[in-house]
């Protein structure tokens, strides 16, 4: 028997409460009593008994008016009343179940007869509070779960919409790409950058690379990256000069729907896409000073919040920065924040011009030989040692990535299975030269680029460049982006084809006719 089992007695006459408190308390219950109805609800509502033996005839307020009473009360209308009434009494039982009265027994009271109908009423009492206990911890539970469930959901949409855009974001990258790309070359000034890069690859400092348009900023970034304990994680890019002002910061931080004009989903950021992984911002210079503000948050303190959200996400990122300025001339200039300056200037990294690593230029131009040959069917295999010696000489102000124009712009001109470029010194300080297979006399008169006007048949880098520029953007019809743009063919990204198509001056009506 639980200490817990209380049951509680009302009867104004002292001989009958003796008797059953004398007859309960020998069965090991507690036993509570009440001289009239007031004392018993009070009693009642503060003791919760498990049954209540229930006298009907009591000064002032009657039983059957207690037993209303106790029924109103939600904290005990639960609890079992058990009338006790005289053996004749068929009214005041009638009355009493009407009351809501569970049971009766009747006076002069029959022990064994009392100590059933207590034992019966107990147990259905127990029975009762213990199924309530069950179902109060089974709904707890199950909102337990379904708070749980509800925040895994979240959790999982969330994820599937990063995953989502994570794949978007890897696929534009495949479709800009095209193939892997090695960093070439065994030069001391090469290998001293490699070496900065094997120190601060497991660091996970913040890098600033600084170099030139074109000597290979982002593979030095890729190398940092797959080098470091991060390779694992996506390495995220975003080149800052490609964005509009307007854009930038829903580019970096992401957008909620509805947060300005157009913003019909939302979006993930960078940074978020980055999470775990690295963050690449070319030509960092060129972001505009508020967001160089929020930038600055994000490497303090690792937090942000997507434009139109108040909501604060945290992201795990290492940020590797790159720019072609002197952005310590910004920062004097107040065109850069001194202070993000210094915080993504952690551990700065130097990439050479390809003018400073001229003994690399032999092994590039090979591999761009044989990439552009492969891709464009052609049977080249080697470059003259004559066509390398003068591409070693030449100053290569646009560094890498003019050598790899200038290759291909030769692979397409070229027949047979050697390639060479011959090369004249022009009155202006850029060289010039003309390309041509070795068993070729001249290029095809559809391939021939604009003479330069100097009757020697020389033509500049710049005119070559211009009509392969227009001939791809006659085979495209003008379409510079997609599987089958301009820009593919090319084999560089979109927003660096519409560059050079302007620098170069070309319109639509010199591809349209």
């Amino acid at each position: 028997m639980s200490a817990a089992d209380s049951i509680l007695v009302v009867d104004d006459t002292p001989t009958n409460v003796k008797v059953l408190v004398e007859m309960l308390g020998r069965e090991g219950y507690r036993v509570l009593v009440a001289r009239e109805a007031e004392s018993a609800i009070e009693q009642a509502c503060y003791a919760k008994p498990l049954v209540i033996l229930l006298d009907v005839m009591m000064p002032g307020m009657d039983g059957f008016e207690c037993c209303r009473r106790l029924k109103a009360d939600p904290a005990t209308a639960d609890i079992p009343v058990i009338f006790m009434t005289a053996l004749g009494d068929l009214e005041d039982k009638v009355r009493g179940f009407a009351a809501g009265g569970s049971d009766y027994v009747v006076k002069p009271f029959e022990h064994e007869e009392v100590l059933a109908r207590v034992r019966t009423h107990l147990k259905l009492r127990r029975l009762q509070l213990d199924l309530a206990a069950t179902n109060a911890g089974l709904e707890q539970r199950v909102a337990e779960r379904t708070a749980e469930l509800k925040t895994a959901l979240k959790e999982v949409e969330s994820l599937k919409e990063r995953l989502e855009q994570e794949n978007r974001y890897l696929q534009s990258e495949i479709s800009e790409q095209g193939h892997h790309r090695e960093i070439i070359g065994s030069s001391a000034a090469l290998q001293q950058a490699l070496h900065q890069v094997d120190l601060v690859a497991g660091a996970d400092a913040s890098v600033l690379i600084n170099g030139e348009t074109g000597t290979g900023k982002e593979l030095i970034a890729r190398a940092i990256h797959q080098r470091s304990p991060r390779r694992d994680r996506t390495l995220v890019k975003l080149n800052c000069s490609a964005i509009s002002a307007g854009l930038v910061e829903s580019e970096l931080f992401g957008h909620v729907k509805g947060a300005f004009t157009g913003a019909a989903e939302r979006r993930v950021g960078r940074f978020e896409l980055a999470d775990g992984g690295t963050l690449f911002l070319d030509e960092v210079s060129e972001l505009p000073i508020d967001t160089q503000t929020k930038l600055l948050r994000v490497l303090q303190e690792g937090e942000f919040e997507p434009v139109g959200s108040s909501k604060t996400i945290k992201v795990d990122v290492r940020v590797i920065a790159a720019s072609n300025r002197d952005l310590a001339a910004d920062v004097a200039s107040g065109r850069f924040r001194a202070d993000l300056y210094y915080r993504l200037n952690v551990f700065p990294i130097q990439v050479p011009p390809l003018r400073a690593r001229a003994e690399d230029i032999p092994a590039l131009a090979q591999y761009f030989l044989e990439r552009f040959a492969r891709k464009l069917g052609k049977p080249l295999r080697a470059i003259e040692p004559e066509t390398l010696a003068v591409l070693k000489a030449h100053s290569w102000p646009g560094n890498i990535r003019d050598l790899q124009n200038t290759i291909e712009r030769a692979v397409i001109l070229s027949e047979g299975d050697m390639l060479r470029v011959e090369w004249q010194l022009a009155p202006a300080p850029q060289s010039c030269f003309t390309a041509a297979a070795q068993s070729s006399a001249a290029a095809p008169a559809s391939a021939a680029p604009a003479s330069s006007g100097n009757g020697s048949g020389v033509h500049t880098l710049e005119e070559i460049e211009r009509q392969h520029f227009i001939q791809v953007l006659r085979k495209t019809r003008g379409v510079i982006e997609g599987p089958h743009g301009a820009a593919r063919l090319l084999d560089l990204k979109p927003s660096t084809a519409r560059f050079r198509i302007k620098k170069l001056g070309i319109r639509r009506e010199h591809y349209e006719t």
